[in-house]
């Protein structure tokens, strides 16, 4: 085991969306880790902006470590708090400052030193109003680009990985991000990798015999989908929104913007309807808007939805 008192030697800044992030660690992990998940959305930094700060170091092991992937989360007056074991996080948004404590044991584990560092990223970046987050997934077909949204378990994973096999280009099949003051159209997405429940694998010979990895949702073990290189799309442009219902008759249709606005709020999480300005739901949502019943085979609805975007001007 490393010695748990040592020199925090290891510093890196990188600039996600254009902003400052500055790390420091007494393990190569921790700042190896905003370069791999971070610096994909680097951007040159506009004037002399803020420089938000993340602060690792060793703690010694505890009983339960590495409890990896149970984790536990609370966000109260502008500070997160995110436990796994032994590890914790406080980011505290109100100063743009966060903490980080993490046993060798969770360190050894490549998702959750990434989760740890994104968890803090995000919750500074968003909390600052320097990011917007949107649950939904994103995929383009022939340069068009559909954003699925929908509840936790509406299937935007299944039907995202669908889309791809059936020639879609992907942004991210979970959350996507735009830059307050920017086209709310222009999404960031997280094309690197996907994520299916294990129930999704009948619907896809190809992935039969495919591992599962522990994941920190609620199933704890989903399995792992990269993307090839060609088919990764890590910014686009919105053409339509698509509302997931888990009607198990399958259709497709247009609806109005009232009714856009109330099924976009509807299944909103918590930190949605804290973090986003309802100006930029309405601007985002000002293009045409349509509802997908999935039915019950994804392959089908990722057929609609090609079909969809071929529509679409």
């Amino acid at each position: 085991m490393w010695p748990v008192h040592r020199p925090i030697g290891f510093r890196r800044t990188v600039h996600p969306f254009g902003v400052r992030f500055a790390i420091t660690a007494d393990d190569p992990r921790v700042p190896a880790a905003a370069d791999a998940a971070l610096a994909r959305y680097a951007r040159r930094p506009s004037g002399d902006g803020p420089t938000l700060r993340l602060t690792a170091r060793t703690v010694p092991d505890t009983a339960d470590d590495p409890a990896w992937p149970v984790t536990a989360a609370t966000f109260e007056a502008g500070r997160l708090t995110l436990r796994c074991g032994g590890a914790t996080l406080l980011a505290d948004a109100t100063t743009g400052r966060a903490e980080l404590t993490m046993p060798p044991s969770l360190a050894a584990v490549p998702d959750a030193v990434r989760m740890f560092v994104e968890g803090a990223a995000s919750t500074l970046l968003i909390n600052a109003g320097h990011l917007h987050a949107v649950h939904a997934g994103l995929v383009s077909f022939g340069g068009r680009n559909l954003l699925l949204r929908g509840r936790s378990g509406a299937g935007k994973s299944t039907i995202t990985y669908a889309c791809l096999r059936a020639g879609a280009r992907v942004a991210s099949d979970d959350w996507v991000y735009a830059v307050p003051g920017e086209d709310p159209a222009h999404l960031w997405g997280y094309p690197w990798r996907l994520f299916l429940v294990a129930e999704a694998l009948g619907f896809f010979p190809e992935l039969s015999g495919r591992c599962a990895v522990l994941h920190p949702g609620a199933d704890r073990l989903k399995i792992p989908i990269e993307p090839p290189v060609a088919r990764r799309r890590r910014r686009a442009c919105v053409d339509a929104v698509v509302f997931l219902d888990p009607d198990p008759a399958l259709g497709l249709r247009p609806i109005a913007a009232a009714e856009a606005a109330e099924r976009f709020w509807e299944p909103a999480l918590p930190t949605e309807r804290r973090d986003l300005p309802p100006a930029f739901v309405a601007d985002l949502l000002d293009r045409p808007c349509f509802v997908l019943h999935r039915g019950t085979d994804p392959n089908e609805a990722a057929a609609r939805l090609q079909r969809l975007a071929r529509t679409c001007s």
